[in-house]
């Protein structure tokens, strides 16, 4: 009895188990056909897609059209723009002439520094950096941009002037594409670049007026790449302290130059040797007295070697680009 029991409990749990393998599996193979099914469907849009020949429709063509004739009309705005900033370049000069302008300017620029005091370093060789040009003169292709690189070199060397420099200690200026020892071909680029080397001498207050100047110039673009301070004071300002101190380190300053004295002059007057007495004496003789101030100016007094080197920059207009653009090799016929 017990093993008819469990006879036919067995056999109604593998009949269980083989239905439910059954209804998975088939479950599982439509899932699988209906996956395979869309594959195969995709397969088939790709490869007919591949096959087509693509071609923009007349809505794509018409909207990427008005992209490229806005595109066009922003650029020309833009060029528009960047030419009333810059004069245009002479063409009609020829070499000849371009000697003679360098000297004309040369002579101008001197009697302008002279007046303005400001001293040329080497002014016997000086030319506004086109000594080659004294006494030979340029390819006449290159006349146009030496022209306009010219005119931009005595510009920015007047704003020395204006600025208050008080000495020009060295000037060079680099050959351009195709002159002189610069055989490199003008590269196509919308912005042409003449860089310039500049080192002079004045107070803190005209390095500020020349940088500011040719940041905000409007008839030229100048970029000022490399900008390098030296301070001639060397020695830092002694310590100020109010007449007849205790220590007896008074600070005596002339009040027209606003000179202060220094060791020197102090050892010279008896400083360390001689009465307070004595020394003031003698510091009032020469024209100094005593500071009473307990405060004064130490930054922006001194005097300042300053290193520029600035780029000239000349943005091209869309023809001057076209025409420095390479030409397309003409296709040889067959023999």
């Amino acid at each position: 009895m017990n093993s008819k029991v469990w006879l036919i409990g067995y056999g109604i749990l593998a009949l269980v188990v083989v239905g439910g393998t059954g209804f998975y599996a088939f479950s599982s193979h439509g899932k699988y056909a209906e996956a395979m099914s869309g594959w195969e469907a995709k397969v088939g849009s790709i490869g007919s897609l591949e096959r087509r020949v693509p071609y923009p429709s007349e809505g794509n063509a018409a909207q990427l059209s008005k992209m490229v004739e806005e595109y066009k009309g922003s650029v020309k705005s833009l060029s528009e723009t960047l030419q009333s900033f810059q004069r245009p370049l002479n063409t009609t000069l020829d070499n000849t002439a371009f000697q003679l302008l360098v000297k004309k300017r040369v002579e101008e620029f001197r009697a302008a520094a002279s007046t303005g005091k400001l001293e040329l370093g080497t002014e016997g060789e000086f030319h506004l950096g086109f000594e080659s040009y004294a006494n030979s003169v340029p390819a006449p292709a290159l006349v146009p941009v030496l022209d306009y690189e010219l005119e931009a070199i005595d510009h920015l060397l007047r704003v020395l002037i204006s600025s208050g420099a008080t000495s020009l200690l060295r000037f060079e200026r680099d050959a351009i594409p195709g002159e002189g020892t610069n055989t490199a071909a003008q590269e196509n680029t919308v912005v042409h670049k003449y860089p310039v080397r500049v080192r002079f001498r004045g107070p803190h207050d005209s390095m500020q007026k020349v940088i500011n100047e040719l940041a905000n110039d409007r008839k030229f673009f100048y970029i000022v790449r490399v900008l390098k301070l030296k301070s001639l004071m060397q020695e830092g300002p002694p310590k100020l302290v109010a007449a007849g101190a205790a220590d007896g380190s008074v600070i005596y300053q002339n009040p027209v130059t606003k000179e202060v004295a220094g060791a020197d002059k102090l050892a010279e007057w008896g400083r360390g040797t001689a009465p307070e007495s004595e020394v003031e004496a003698k510091a009032r003789a020469a024209g100094f007295v005593p500071a009473g101030q307990d405060a004064r100016v130490l930054m922006g007094l001194e005097q300042l070697d300053v290193f520029l080197v600035v780029d000239i920059v000349r943005f091209l207009s869309p023809e001057e680009v076209a025409a420095l653009a390479p030409k397309p090799e003409a296709k040889k016929g067959r023999k």
